[in-house]
């Protein structure tokens, strides 16, 4: 062999590892959905149907729901769209998430809220994302666009509202909190410039229902600085949530629909602080026996 054939070699080595790779192309990765539910017979539906992934982007899919002993018909609906159905005890919305991730098979993992709906455009970028994305590169972010009594609410904070959603198998959990609780992973990751759809309440009543149960579960993780110094917290939170949600994110420019959410999240606030002042405040007091006398007689 002389020296331009050794020269060549390798390159020849590399062209036969291109002619093979588009004989055979790799194999797309697969995928988990997992949703969490509790009496969600309304959403679940919706939400099922917009899970409209290609074969092409995944070659194989599975939807998990696991419900939290619904007494309306989500889990029959949900078997009936084709997802697999566990029923687990309520024991918070972090376990109940991280529980369902170990059921979870797929190479990628998608975490929703039955409550939400994913766009023709947002399923198309996250096949394209997947399909370029490389091993160190470990989960997206999704923004979500939020509707509130059928408006999408564009300001007041609510957009883009960015969560992260998307991500690979083994390399996240959410955090232990009692509410509001955030998907963490470790490793690079990227936001997606499509939203996906965020129904969050249809009613006023939804509302105060679901405020009822968020400030209860608050109380959990509350901070201590907030119980010593409950009394500016009372007074000042509240007011001063409304002006940054209208004023400073121009919530006035949703209109009527921007003005009731930005009320509805002041009186969230106060709410929150009075049931810490309800817990631990007058607890306090009326346990104490040199004072429980005088709060009684007030």
């Amino acid at each position: 062999m002389d020296k331009r054939d050794k020269n060549s070699s390798p390159q020849r080595r590399r062209d036969a590892e291109k002619f093979v790779s588009k004989i055979e192309p790799k194999q797309a990765p697969s995928l988990t959905i997992v949703i969490i539910t509790l009496n969600e017979e309304k959403n679940i539906v919706r939400c099922l149907d917009s899970l409209a992934f290609s074969k092409q982007a995944f070659s194989r899919i599975e939807v998990i729901v696991v419900d939290a002993e619904s007494k309306d018909k989500t889990t029959a609906v949900a078997r009936s769209k084709g997802a697999k159905v566990f029923v687990r005890p309520w024991k918070g919305y972090s376990d109940q998430k991280n529980w369902a991730f170990t059921k979870a098979t797929g190479d990628w993992i998608l975490s929703l809220d039955a409550d939400e709906e994913l766009t023709p455009e947002l399923i198309r970028e996250i096949g394209e994302k997947v399909s370029a994305a490389p091993p160190d590169l470990i989960g997206f972010a999704v923004k979500r666009r939020a509707f509130f009594l059928g408006k999408w609410i564009k300001h007041c904070g609510w957009w883009p509202d960015s969560q992260m959603r998307f991500f690979r198998r083994g390399t996240g959990k959410f955090s232990n909190k009692a509410v509001h609780e955030g998907l963490e992973v470790k490793g690079n990751t990227q936001t997606l410039w499509n939203p996906m759809n965020h129904y969050t309440y249809d009613t006023i009543s939804s509302y105060l229902e679901k405020l009822d149960r968020y400030t209860d579960l608050t109380l959990i993780n509350l901070k201590p600085k907030k119980i010593k110094y409950w009394k500016l917290y009372l007074t000042l939170t509240p007011s001063l949530t409304f002006v940054r949600m209208f004023f400073l994110r121009l919530g006035f420019l949703d209109g009527w629909h921007g003005f009731v959410v930005c009320a509805l999240s002041t009186y969230h606030e106060f709410s929150k602080i009075c049931k810490l002042w309800e817990k631990e405040i007058l607890k306090w007091k009326v346990s104490d026996p040199r004072t429980s006398s005088e709060v009684w007689k007030k």
